[in-house]
């Protein structure tokens, strides 16, 4: 929605195999197209960036624990679709690709806050395959081929998250609204760094519209404030007017233990700012009225 509001004309690709058939209707009314077909289908994908200006690339499995299930498959839809998209882009001229990546590529941080300079040290399969589909895109730009930037979101929090593959923010709302305490795994004392959709929005905007970009051009994409877990949860119910307890769980396999992003190189080059604070965004859920983005 933010960026038909800033009159681009969009065009979406999904297999819908974990998308809302019920929200690409939301997207058509607003005068988007949109192609069901698997971003591993190299003939599908041609055909939907022939003509195009610039391509957001953002199909994934993002799953920490089911990547450590089904490996192969993430590697084929994150790594193999990545690769389809890169390569069709470029037979076909696009002029920008942004590749939507995460900050997962980290792991643990060696330091925080986490500029884009520190090493890529992925815990888990997910991660792993979402700095494969760096190394791809920044080969594509290495070689001429396509000018393509990096994006590594930190935790995307707002409306329209699958609920079966949502974050942490918007699980521990859709339970607080059942009636249900938070469940917290681990010890809760973990850290996040939560960033609004919309904000993610506005970043892939500066990313796609930039005139100059930095070497390699890679940018943190997050609210530049560390959040614990257990905070989280007490502020949901707090903002939801409810009195429950969180509970715990146990730690989750490929979980990282504390992430804060640096995004001063997204604010010095791409002249970009977080703006919904997190109270913000969590109002907006807990009230219903997140509008689409």
């Amino acid at each position: 929605m933010v960026l038909v509001e800033e009159g681009f004309s969009v065009v979406g690709l999904d297999n819908l195999s974990r998308g809302d058939a019920g929200r690409v209707e939301v997207l058509k009314g607003l005068g988007c197209g949109f192609i069901v077909a698997d971003v591993r289908d190299f003939d599908a994908v041609a055909e939907a960036v022939r003509g195009v200006d610039a391509v957001v690339h953002c199909a994934a499995l993002v799953n920490v624990p089911e990547s450590f299930e089904k490996p192969l498959e993430y590697e084929s839809v994150n790594v193999g679709g990545t690769v389809a998209m890169l390569e069709a882009s470029a037979r076909a001229g696009v002029e920008r690709f942004v590749y939507v990546s995460s900050a997962a590529v980290y792991g643990d941080p060696v330091y925080l806050p986490v500029n884009e300079r520190h090493p890529t040290r992925p815990k888990s399969p997910y991660g792993a395959s979402k700095l494969a589909g760096e190394v791809y895109a920044l080969s594509y730009s290495e070689a001429g081929r396509l000018d393509c930037v990096v994006l590594r979101l930190f935790n995307v929090y707002g409306p329209g998250q699958n609920p079966a593959y949502a974050g942490v923010v918007s699980a521990f709302v859709r339970r607080v609204l059942e009636g249900k305490p938070p469940v917290v795994y681990g010890d809760g004392e973990q850290t996040r760094d939560f960033v609004h959709v919309r904000d993610v929005a506005r970043a892939v905007i500066a990313a796609l519209t930039a005139d100059s970009l930095c070497q390699p051009p890679v940018y943190n994409i997050g609210s530049g404030r560390p959040v614990r877990i257990l905070d989280l949860a007490r502020l949901v119910t707090k903002v939801a007017g409810v009195d429950l307890e969180p509970v715990f769980g146990p730690p989750r396999p490929g979980d990282i233990w504390q992430s804060c992003a640096d995004v001063g190189r997204a604010r010095r080059e791409l002249k970009w700012e977080p703006q919904v604070s997190l109270e913000e965004g969590l109002r907006e859920l807990l009230s219903g009225r997140s509008r689409p983005t």
